[in-house]
């Protein structure tokens, strides 16, 4: 009988010191085993600014509210950012998550590898409710042919800014959302004296043509996606914006991105056509610009539109935690971010409840934006949209140099474009 016993306590040893029966400390140790997650994110934000900043302090927090997760992180140039991704994508070494726009949405969506898109539909991996909190056009601007391939963090768009202390020093009234393009001409020809000029935007440059284009009654495309570069009101609007240099010289000659900014700075130019990115810039320079609503076309009663493009953060198909990858693009497009961001760096928000912030109200220059936002173009996310800027770029210094009409040189641009969509077909 003892020995019966015995064996049986030496049985319940043995069986106790079998995996899987361990103590219950030994059994919560192994459970609080995380396993480690780890996610390669691209960003585009210029070096050393304090977009870049904010972004880094946003993954540090994230990262420690996630212990589990390491973010590693790479900067691409911003005009790179699609080509780039798409090279890694067809090597096989596309980060988890990227920043791109819209119009580099519109590039990559339709792009295979191996018979596989390049980005992920974000819709199975988000709620009505994480998109319900966006404003519908950031939103259906991460779109591409129905599927969600980011979320929207950011948008912007040019307005007027203008330095005060020149208008004063000329007697002229502040341009204001009662300004007409008349208006704005006029006053720009009183400012336009010695080295000092009355304006400042780079009139053969197709992204501030486009505004023009839109308050003239033109449009890039009609309902279904066809160009229409020279639709209606698109010449008058090239004819104006090239006359402020060739004819009226209120812009100085060969004013180009940079060379508008330095103008600006150095109070060379009483106003400028520019986006809240330079607006730190600015300030920076001890510049006391204010900022209104473009002005309005007499002719049409249409205001200048500028194109609205939007940022956002895509998730790679090829990335092995796409759900991680996706929390993370929510926390950066997250309300909490975003504004941080809008007081930090000026960059315009995308969530819905930010619109009626107090913080965000009461900022001049962040409401001043969106008010501008609200009068917009929306760019449409489409590959049309991605190919625009070359024909364009032809067809402006065609008509600067003389060499045609802009009626003659938008036609062939839109014919340049029809050719390389159907190209692709």
């Amino acid at each position: 009988m003892n020995g019966q016993r015995m064996i049986c306590s030496f049985v319940i040893v043995f069986l106790l010191l079998l995996p899987g029966c361990l103590s219950m400390d030994s059994i919560s140790e192994d459970e609080n085993v995380v396993e480690k997650i780890e996610l390669n994110i691209w960003h585009s934000f210029a070096a050393e600014s304090k977009e870049q900043a904010t972004f880094e302090s946003k993954i540090s927090l994230f990262m420690s509210s996630n212990p589990g997760v390491e973010v590693q992180i790479s900067a691409v140039p911003y005009p790179e950012a699609d080509q780039q991704f798409m090279i890694a994508a067809q090597g096989g070494e596309a980060p988890d998550l990227v920043r791109l726009s819209s119009d580099q949405l519109g590039k990559i969506g339709d792009i295979r590898v191996g018979g596989q898109p390049l980005l992920e539909d974000l819709r199975p991996h988000t709620t009505p409710i994480d998109r319900s909190k966006f404003d519908p056009r950031a939103l259906n601007a991460m779109r591409y042919e129905g599927e969600l391939l980011g979320i929207p963090a950011s948008q912007d768009c040019l307005s007027l800014l203008y330095n005060p202390i020149l208008f004063d020093s000329a007697g002229i009234d502040y341009p204001d959302e009662n300004w007409t393009l008349d208006d704005m001409l006029i006053a720009a020809k009183e400012l336009t004296s010695g080295d000092v000029n009355g304006l400042a935007l780079p009139v053969k440059n197709a992204y501030w043509w486009f505004g023009f284009q839109a308050g003239f009654g033109g449009s890039l495309f009609d309902m279904n996606g066809t160009p229409t570069l020279d639709s209606n009101g698109s010449a008058e609007a090239m004819d104006w914006m090239l006359d402020l240099e060739l004819n009226h010289s209120v812009v100085e000659t060969g004013t180009q991105t940079e060379s508008m900014k330095t103008q600006f700075l150095s109070s060379k130019a009483a106003m400028i056509v520019d986006g809240p990115w330079n607006w730190a810039t600015y300030e920076a320079g001890r510049i006391p610009l204010q900022q209104t609503l473009l002005p309005m076309v007499s002719e049409t009663g249409e205001r200048v539109a500028p194109l609205v493009t939007y940022k956002g953060w895509s998730v790679s198909k090829q990335s092995l935690n796409k759900e991680w990858a996706t929390h993370l693009a929510l926390f950066l497009s997250s309300s909490e971010v975003q504004k941080e961001f809008a007081i930090e760096t000026y960059t315009m928000p995308t969530h819905v409840d930010l619109y009626h912030d107090s913080e965000i109200t009461e900022n001049i220059v962040i409401s001043g934006f969106i008010d501008q936002l609200m009068e917009g173009t929306p760019a449409p996310t489409t590959r049309a949209m991605a190919m625009v800027y070359d024909p364009l770029v032809t067809a402006f210094e065609n008509v600067y140099a003389g060499k045609m009409s802009s009626s003659e040189a938008l036609s062939l641009a839109d014919g340049a474009l029809e050719s390389d969509l159907e190209g692709l077909s």
